[in-house]
């Protein structure tokens, strides 16, 4: 028997170009939505307020493939394992670093609720958070939206100012660095942010009539991004999975309590049931983590090989 192969985060990056990933991750978000395919929910463990063990992942009945993925993320250091498995016949068929996994999975996710719930015609995008996540947020944006020119803000200058040039060198857009958030956001139609932030530091009433808001740090339930109150301003608030939100998103817990019941999943909107406004004042997208978005990238990587 073949030994299963073993693939690098620089494998999984040179392998799975986003466009790809954006629409193999908005298939499968379908296939829950439909029934063909089924999230593995996510657990965890947490010590001090910024450590945590994680592990989730998922079934696709129509492709026949299984994923787990396992990770530790800590302020010095993060690691993450993926499995992939045959579900008809048991059979391993690849073991992978899964950094580059998340970082392609979770932009994925936020291009395609952005391409679902912005405004079509949205050509600016505000990014708050430098870290490894947020150039291939902005990459998802400019996917699925014109985008023209792209904001940023953190809280060091030194952070922001090399992440602009850094946009405009692998990205090709104009990129302006802003010394407040305020100002970043101003006017801005779209604003992803990104964040290992422990209580929230961005406040209600900054963000434009009719932005979308992107959401996709602070997966702690103790940590926090945005008030919750600014929850109350949005005519269409999703999430890629209810389930694992009700677990993890502070700013949804605090707001939402107990009744749930106005909170939307991608899924639904890709199906058709769910649509955005016409004229919606906000709408806001709080990613968390969905393991079948995992599995969906980790099939990419793995099909590109020729033991595939």
């Amino acid at each position: 028997m073949t030994p299963a192969p073993w693939l690098s985060d620089q494998d999984v990056v040179d392998r799975v170009p986003l466009a790809r990933a954006i629409e193999a991750v908005a298939a499968i978000v379908a296939k829950e939505a439909r029934g063909t395919a089924r999230a593995i929910p996510k657990t965890m463990v947490t010590w001090d307020p910024r450590s945590a063990a994680h592990a989730l992942g998922g079934y696709d009945a129509e492709t026949g493939r299984v994923a787990f993925k396992t990770w530790v993320n800590t302020p010095r250091g993060a690691a993450a394992l993926l499995s992939l498995f045959d579900s008809a016949e048991g059979g391993l068929l690849a073991t992978m670093e899964a950094v580059a996994v998340g970082q392609i999975r979770t932009a994925s996710i936020s291009g395609i609720a952005t391409r679902e719930m912005s405004s079509p015609d949205a050509n600016e995008l505000t990014i708050v958070g430098t870290g490894r996540q947020a150039l291939l947020q902005v990459a998802a944006v400019a996917a699925v939206r014109p985008i023209e020119r792209v904001r940023v803000w953190s809280p060091r200058a030194e952070s922001r100012e090399a992440f602009a040039e850094t946009v405009e060198r692998e990205l090709g857009k104009p990129a302006v660095a802003h010394a407040a958030l305020e100002e970043a956001v101003e006017g801005a139609p779209i604003v992803t942010v990104v964040t290992r932030a422990q209580d929230p530091f961005f406040p209600v009433g900054i963000l434009a009539p009719g932005a979308h808001l992107n959401a996709v740090g602070a997966i702690l339930p103790a940590n926090a991004e945005f008030e919750a109150d600014l929850l109350a301003g949005s005519d269409l608030t999703v999430v890629d999975t209810l389930e694992n939100a009700r677990k993890v998103s502070r700013e949804l817990i605090e707001f939402y309590g107990d009744d749930w019941s106005s909170v939307r999943t991608l899924g639904q909107m890709l199906l058709g049931e769910v649509t955005r406004p016409a004229s919606p004042n906000l709408t806001v997208f709080k990613g968390v983590g969905l393991g079948l978005g995992d599995l969906a990238v980790a099939a990419l990587a793995f099909e590109a090989g020729e033991y595939a």
